[in-house]
């Protein structure tokens, strides 16, 4: 047989391979699709039944996502961006608080995701947003959003919030604070070590519907007497710490016309945001 009547072959045996996967995966998305559609339909009967509103046609998609661990490494990385390669540890470390000090400036950073850095010999700025997202993409930090504010007395803030894995991290923000165009400081929240994540759960976070219900089923116990959703944002909320890093867990944020709430994607729990 020649060569070219072997992959000829070889070409046809592919062919029919890929139209056998798709005439499997089509069927089977189009039956996730119905389904979806009929969970969307029972949902907002069920809310109508209690007279509350609920904007279903515009339910984000929900992502795959599982209970993590981030690692306490990232905080040399963070470290070195802000103060340089020579950065050192200052002081003696303990499992939960580490700083860093270089002849650029100092940095405190803990587990619990309070960060700290006071910079005495940064370079000038010129444009603030792209130099802040160039620092916080070195630091380790995954921005999800960045704002810009100008003080009456000239200064310039950028507030940035973290996403991780593509959805945002509840639970605070990153200020970074410029002076005579120069970084002056950073403060806030900031999860380090996202560079090294572990995932620690074999279940993965329940979908948006699901997180829609589970509000409806304990809205007697939370005591919510709101009429209306006006917000359904999926993310990750820092739990207890754990190991030797933070521990993360997938969550929906409800927002709602009278409050909003958290509601655990792994165990379904609510509560008040």
């Amino acid at each position: 047989m020649s060569v070219s009547r072997l992959k000829n072959m070889i070409l046809l045996v592919l062919t029919v391979c890929a139209l056998g996967l798709l005439a499997i995966a089509v069927p089977n998305r189009l039956s996730q699709t119905h389904e979806q559609r009929r969970m969307l339909l029972e949902l907002k009967t069920l809310y109508d039944g209690y007279g509350l509103s609920v904007a279903l046609d515009e339910l984000p998609a929900s992502a795959t996502l599982y209970s993590v661990e981030l690692s306490d490494t990232g905080i040399q990385t963070a470290a070195q961006a802000l103060l340089g390669a020579k950065a050192a540890p200052a002081g003696d470390a303990d499992r939960f608080e580490t700083s860093y000090t270089s002849e650029l400036g100092t940095l405190t950073a803990a587990r619990s995701g309070a960060f700290s850095a006071a910079l005495t010999a940064s370079s000038h700025v010129k444009n603030y947003e792209k130099s802040a997202e160039k620092l916080l993409r070195s630091m380790g930090y995954q921005v999800q959003q960045l704002q810009q504010e100008k003080s009456a007395d000239g200064t310039i803030v950028l507030t940035a919030s973290q996403s991780l894995l593509g959805v945002p991290i509840f639970g605070g923000n990153l200020t970074l604070t410029y002076s005579g165009e120069r970084l002056a400081s950073v403060e806030g929240t900031f999860y380090t070590g996202s560079e090294s994540i572990t995932r620690v759960s074999e279940q993965q976070s329940i979908t948006a519907a699901d997180a829609l219900a589970q509000l409806l089923a304990g809205r007697d116990a939370l005591g919510w007497v709101g009429s209306s959703v006006t917000e359904l944002t999926q993310g990750y909320l820092p739990m207890d710490n754990a190991g030797g890093g933070v521990r993360l867990v997938p969550v929906w944020l409800i927002g709602t016309d009278t409050g909003s709430f958290f509601v655990n994607g792994i165990t379904r729990e609510l509560t008040a945001a």
